[in-house]
C-alpha cells in the first residue's frame, strides 16, 4: 500500500474522522454512463445468471455470448460474457430488475493452493493416528454396509495412480467434456489420496461394500477456477449419484449460485464438506486475514473443516469464524501425488478430505442418515480443542473416526444448555437442529452481535407444538424480549454490539424437534437513503482528510456521495471493507458529464484507491460491492483533498526563506491570515530606479501591509493596500545591495495579491 495511504488509514481507523459531512441533499438528474475503466480479470467479467423460465428473453441473448448453460427444475443457469460495446453498468441495471431472473452476479474466481514439500519424518502419516483412524482399523471391521460415492470437485485426479485406481470411477471433466478428468496439477489427486489413506487401513474381502471416488474436474491449473463451474460441478455430482461432495476450494465472497448448488445437494440428501480456507497473506508473508470462513464452508448446509497441527493446536493460517464445524490435521499431510508415490502438502484443503472420508464411512454404515444428521454425528464426537464446546477457530473440535463410528447419535447434541450459564455458543448466520424434551427442558444459545444491526431468528418445527413454545432473549444493558407461538416463525431484533442469550422452552410434556436459524445484518449507515445518484449524500469538501464509515446493509446496496469543491486541487479517494467478505468498488463521475471511471483493480478485502486532479464543482462518487452482496462489516471511505497551490513561493515566512524575485516574471501569492508572512528578495549591482506595482485580487476588510527593507532589515518604505486603495507602488532610486520585501496582514483574513517590476 502506498505510504500516503498507510498514513491515511492510521488516521482514519483510529479516530474515524467524520468531518466535512454536511447533511444537505439535493436532487439532481441521473446521468448515464458512457465509459467505464475496468480492472477485473476476464473470468470476473463473466456473469452468472439464473432464469426462472426454460428460455431466456431473446433481447438478453442479443447482449451476451453464452459460455455455458445448465438446466434444472424448469429453470436454468447460464454463464455469459458481455458482447463488445455493451455497457456493463446499463446492462446490469436492466437485467437485474427482470422479473424472470432469479439472480445475477459476477463469476467470482476460485483458486486452490499447492504447497508441496518433503514430508517430515519420511512418509509419516501422523494425521491418521491423530484422528483415530488407526485405532478404528484395529477395533472395527470395515464399517461400510452400503455403496457410497464421494465426489472430488477439483482439478481432477491421476487415474493411473496405483493407490487411487481401486476407488476411481470415470467422473466428468466440465472444462473439456470429451476429455477424462485427469489431473495435471496435483491438488485433486492429493485430496483424493488423503481419503484413500483413511480407508486403506481396513482389511476387507472382495465382496465388501465399496466406496467410489468420482472426480469432477472444474479447473485445470488450480488458478483458473470460478464459482460457476464449481457450483455446476456440485450439481453434476448430485445428478450422477454422489453421496458426499468434498470441496477443497472456495472464496471469501458469497455467491447465490453457490448457495443454490448447496441447497440442491442438501435437498437431494448429499452431504457437502468444505475447507474453511487458508489465510490471506500480505507482500511480507504476514497474515492479512484469517477470518471469516470461506464459502461454501460458511453455509449452514456445509460441514466446514479447519486445520490443526501435529500437537492439535489450530494452525494460524487456518480460517476461522462463523460456519466452522470441526478441524483435522492440515500440516505436512502425506498422500498421493500425480505420477505415483506420496508427498506432503499443507492447508485446510487436506484437512477437509479427512472429514469427507469419515462422512463416507458414516454414510456407508448408516445409509438412512440425512446430511444434517451426519453433520451432527461428526460434531458430537469431535474432541474439543478449546475451552468452549464450540469456538470460531476449532469449531466443535478435532474429528475422531472411532468415536464417530461407534457413538450413538444424539437427538440434541447441544445439551447440557438448560440455563444461560450453560448456553451453547452459536455461529452467526447458521442453523442448528435440536429437541425440547418437554416442559422441564430449556435450550439456551449464545449469539454475539458484532455491531449495531438487525438479528433475525427463525424457529421451525411441527405446527402442533409451536403454540406452546416461548423464546426469551437477554443481553447486558438491554431489556429482555419474549416471543411465542407463530411469532417465532420470524423474529426481527434491533441489536447493539452484545452477547445475547436466547432460551427456548415449552409448556408441553412431549418432545418437540426444531431448527433455530439466525441471520445478522448491519443497520443502514448514516448517509442513507443514497442508493441513487439523484439522492447522493452531499458533502462540502474542505482541505485535509475526511472519513465516512458506511455499510452495505442489503443486497445491491449502492452508496452515492456528492462532493462539492470550491476550488481545484488534488483528490485522493480510498475505500476498504473491514472484512474480505467484501470487494469494494469506486465509481466517479463529474457533475454534468456523461463519462464515468470505475476503480476496481484489487480483490476481496483489499482497498481500492485513486488520485485525481479535480476542478471546482461537484464530483459524484458511488461506493458498492463487486458481488452486490450484503457485507457483515462496515467499509471506510477516505477522502484527502489538497487545494491547488495559490502561493507557489511558500515557504517564505522569514527573511532567511525569502524568495529571490525573477527578472521579469509577475508574482502571484496569498497571505493566509496574520500568521502567514511572505518575504521576497532582490539584489542591485548598481544604483538605479526600481519600482514594484502591488495589486490586491479582491477587496479586503483589513489592509495588507507591504514593507521594503535594506540588507540590514532597516525599513526603507511602507505602503498599505486596502479597500479604497487596491493598488500601489513601492521602491524608488536605490543604491547597490540586497533588498527585502515583506507582505503581512492582521486578523484571519486571506489576501490574494500580485506584483511585478515596473518598467
Amino acid at each position: 500500500m502506498k505510504a500516503w495511504m498507510r498514513g491515511v488509514w492510521i488516521i482514519g481507523l483510529s479516530v474515524l474522522l467524520l468531518i466535512a459531512c454536511q447533511p444537505e441533499r439535493e436532487e439532481v438528474p441521473d446521468i448515464p454512463d458512457e465509459t467505464v475503466d475496468e480492472g477485473k480479470t476476464s473470468v470476473e467479467k463473466q456473469w452468472v445468471v439464473k432464469w426462472k423460465m426454460d428460455q431466456p428473453d431473446p433481447r438478453f441473448l442479443e447482449s451476451v455470448h453464452v459460455l455455458h448453460r445448465s438446466q434444472e427444475n424448469g429453470g436454468f443457469t447460464m454463464l455469459v460474457k458481455l458482447k463488445q460495446g455493451v455497457k456493463e453498468e446499463d446492462w446490469l441495471k436492466r437485467w437485474a430488475a427482470h422479473e424472470q431472473i432469479e439472480f445475477i452476479h459476477p463469476n467470482q474466481k476460485y483458486e486452490v493452493e499447492q504447497r508441496e514439500g518433503a514430508a517430515q519424518r519420511g512418509e509419516d502419516r501422523y494425521y491418521l493416528r491423530q484422528i483415530g483412524a488407526d485405532q478404528a482399523w484395529r477395533e472395527l471391521d470395515w464399517p461400510v454396509q452400503s455403496h457410497v460415492t464421494v465426489a472430488v470437485v477439483d482439478t481432477g485426479v491421476d487415474f493411473n495412480h496405483p493407490l487411487l485406481e481401486p476407488y476411481l470411477i470415470s467422473g466428468i471433466n466440465l472444462r473439456d467434456p470429451v476429455q477424462p478428468a485427469q489431473d495435471y496439477m496435483g491438488h485433486g489427486t492429493h485430496v483424493a489420496g488423503v481419503m484413500v489413506e483413511v480407508w486403506d487401513g481396513w482389511e476387507r474381502d472382495a465382496n465388501a461394500a465399496a466406496i467410489d471416488i468420482m472426480p469432477v474436474k472444474v479447473m485445470n491449473d488450480g488458478k483458473d477456477g470460478d464459482v460457476y463451474f464449481t457450483a455446476e460441478g456440485m450439481r453434476e455430482a448430485v445428478r450422477r449419484g454422489a453421496d458426499v461432495i468434498v470441496l477443497a476450494q472456495g472464496s471469501w465472497t458469497y455467491s447465490e449460485t453457490m448457495a443454490d448448488a448447496v441447497r440442491f445437494a442438501e435437498e437431494e440428501g448429499v452431504l457437502v464438506v468444505g475447507a474453511t480456507g487458508n489465510a490471506s497473506l500480505d507482500e511480507n508473508g504476514d497474515i492479512r486475514y484469517n477470518s471469516p470462513v470461506h464459502y461454501p464452508a460458511a453455509f449452514p448446509e456445509v460441514l466446514g473443516v479447519g486445520a490443526v497441527g501435529r500437537e492439535g493446536k489450530v494452525v494460524p493460517t487456518s480460517n476461522g469464524g462463523s460456519g466452522i464445524d470441526v478441524v483435522a490435521p492440515g500440516e505436512s499431510i502425506v498422500a498421493a501425488v500425480p505420477g505415483g508415490g506420496r508427498k506432503a502438502d499443507s492447508g485446510t484443503s487436506f484437512a477437509a478430505p479427512q472429514a469427507a472420508a469419515l462422512a463416507a464411512l458414516l454414510k456407508g454404515q448408516t445409509p438412512t442418515l440425512t446430511p444434517e444428521a451426519m453433520r451432527n454425528r461428526i460434531r458430537q464426537s469431535a474432541r474439543p480443542v478449546g475451552e468452549e464446546r464450540w469456538d470460531e477457530w476449532g469449531g466443535y473440535g478435532e474429528i475422531d473416526v472411532l468415536s464417530t463410528l461407534t457413538q450413538k447419535g444424539k437427538a440434541d447434541i447441544f445439551e447440557p444448555n438448560d440455563s444461560p450459564q450453560t448456553a451453547m455458543p452459536l455461529s452467526r448466520d447458521q442453523r442448528v437442529s435440536a429437541v425440547l424434551a418437554g416442559k422441564d427442558d430449556t435450550d439456551c444459545f449464545q449469539i454475539t452481535t458484532p455491531y449495531e444491526g438487525t438479528l433475525t431468528l427463525k424457529v421451525e418445527g411441527e405446527p402442533q407444538g409451536m403454540g406452546a413454545v416461548t423464546l426469551r432473549g437477554t443481553a447486558p444493558g438491554e431489556e429482555s424480549v419474549e416471543y411465542s407461538g407463530e411469532e417465532l416463525e420470524e423474529v426481527h431484533l434491533s441489536v447493539e454490539k452484545h452477547e445475547w442469550i436466547f432460551c427456548l422452552s415449552t409448556r408441553d410434556d412431549q418432545e418437540w424437534a426444531y431448527t433455530l436459524s439466525n441471520q445478522f445484518r448491519l443497520q443502514p449507515d448514516a448517509y442513507e437513503n443514497n442508493d441513487q445518484r439523484w439522492s447522493a449524500y452531499r458533502v462540502k469538501v474542505e482541505p485535509g482528510i475526511s472519513s465516512f464509515q458506511g455499510t452495505f446493509h442489503k443486497e445491491r446496496d449502492d452508496d452515492w456521495f456528492r462532493f462539492d469543491l470550491d476550488e481545484p486541487g488534488s483528490l485522493r479517494l480510498s475505500v476498504n471493507v473491514w472484512s474480505p467478505r467484501g470487494d469494494p468498488v469506486l465509481y466517479l463521475q463529474e457533475a454534468g458529464s456523461w463519462k464515468g471511471t470505475k476503480v476496481d483493480e484489487a480483490a476481496e478485502g483489499v482497498a481500492e484507491e485513486i488520485e485525481i486532479d479535480v476542478k471546482a464543482g461537484s464530483l459524484f462518487v458511488r461506493v458498492s460491492d463487486y458481488g452486490r452482496n450484503a457485507i457483515p462489516d462496515p467499509y471506510l471511505l477516505l477522502l484527502e483533498f489538497q487545494p491547488e497551490a495559490r502561493d507557489a513561493y511558500e515557504p517564505n515566512d522569514t527573511s532567511r526563506q525569502a524568495t529571490p524575485l525573477p527578472n521579469e516574471e509577475a508574482i502571484r501569492g496569498q497571505i493566509a491570515g496574520e500568521a502567514d508572512v511572505d518575504w521576497f528578495t532582490f539584489v542591485l549591482e548598481e544604483s538605479q530606479s526600481v519600482r514594484f506595482r502591488f495589486t490586491l485580487e479582491k477587496e479586503p476588510s483589513r489592509p495588507l501591509t507591504v514593507v521594503l527593507f535594506d540588507e540590514n532589515l532597516r525599513t526603507q518604505q511602507t505602503v498599505a493596500l486596502h479597500a479604497k486603495k487596491m493598488e500601489d507602488d513601492i521602491g524608488d532610486s536605490l543604491q547597490p545591495g540586497r533588498y527585502f520585501i515583506r507582505l503581512s496582514g492582521e486578523g484571519e483574513e486571506e489576501w490574494e495579491y500580485r506584483f511585478r517590476k515596473r518598467e
